[in-house]
C-alpha cells in the first residue's frame, strides 16, 4: 500500500515585503504623508486675521527653523513678527480681563536683546544689548515718542542698571544716554569694569575742565 505524505496546513508567518526591491508580487509598505514644511507654506501677510492658536503653531514650526544649521534668511524676521503679535494679543487679553491690572514694570527680553519697561500694558521704552561672557553691553536706548524722554529714560536706566546689579552682571555703557546717566550717577559706576569705569571718569573730568 503506497503511503501519503502528511500536509501541515497550518497557516505561516507572513513574511516582511523587501522595501528595497518591490516587485510585482510584493506589498509596499505605505507610510504617512510627511506634514507640510513651514518654508514650503506661505507666510500669512496679516497676522492679524490668523487665530492665536495658529500663530503659536506658526511660532514653534519657524523655532524648529531657526534650529537648524542653515536657517531661511526670512525665518528670524518671521519669528520676531509672529512673537510681538502674541505678545501684543497677550497684552490685549490682560487689559480685557483686569482694567486695573494692566500690566506694568521691567523686563529682560532675551529673545530680542532688549531690556524693556512697559506702562499700562505699553512699552515705553527698552534698551538693546549684547551680552560678551559676564558683562552686558548697553548699545541704544529707545523711548517711544508718544511718551516725554525726560520722564522715561532716566527710569528706564536705572531699572537696567538695577537688574544688572541683582543678576552680578557688569555693564559696558556704549549708549550715549547709558554714559549721560552714570555721569549724573556716580552711584552706579560701580556695576562698570574698572577699565570702563575710569575711561568714563576721565571723560567726565575732561568735559569738565572744558
Amino acid at each position: 500500500m503506497e503511503t501519503s505524505s502528511i500536509v501541515d496546513y497550518r497557516p505561516q508567518p507572513a513574511q516582511p515585503a523587501d522595501t528595497d526591491q518591490v516587485g510585482w508580487g510584493a506589498v509596499p509598505r505605505i507610510s504617512p504623508s510627511p506634514l507640510p514644511r513651514t518654508e514650503d507654506t506661505e507666510f500669512p501677510e496679516d497676522l492679524t486675521v490668523v487665530s492665536t492658536r495658529q500663530l503659536r503653531v506658526l511660532c514653534n514650526q519657524t523655532y524648529r527653523l531657526l534650529d537648524r544649521d542653515f536657517p531661511p534668511m526670512e525665518a528670524v524676521h518671521h519669528y520676531e513678527m509672529l512673537v510681538e503679535e502674541i505678545e501684543r494679543r497677550e497684552v490685549q487679553a490682560e487689559v480685557r480681563s483686569a482694567p486695573v491690572r494692566t500690566r506694568s514694570g521691567f523686563r529682560d527680553n532675551s529673545l530680542f536683546a532688549r531690556f524693556e519697561l512697559f506702562s499700562d500694558g505699553t512699552m515705553v521704552g527698552h534698551v538693546k544689548y549684547e551680552m560678551k561672557g559676564a558683562h552686558a553691553v548697553l548699545i541704544q536706548a529707545v523711548v517711544d515718542p508718544r511718551f516725554d524722554a525726560v520722564d522715561v529714560e532716566p527710569a528706564l536706566i536705572r531699572q537696567v542698571l538695577l537688574n544688572a546689579h541683582r543678576r552680578r552682571i557688569a555693564v559696558v555703557p556704549y549708549c550715549p544716554r547709558v554714559r549721560e546717566f552714570l555721569a549724573e550717577f556716580p552711584q552706579y559706576r560701580a556695576l562698570l569694569p574698572v577699565d570702563q569705569r575710569k575711561r568714563l571718569e576721565a571723560t567726565i573730568r575732561a568735559a569738565g575742565d572744558a
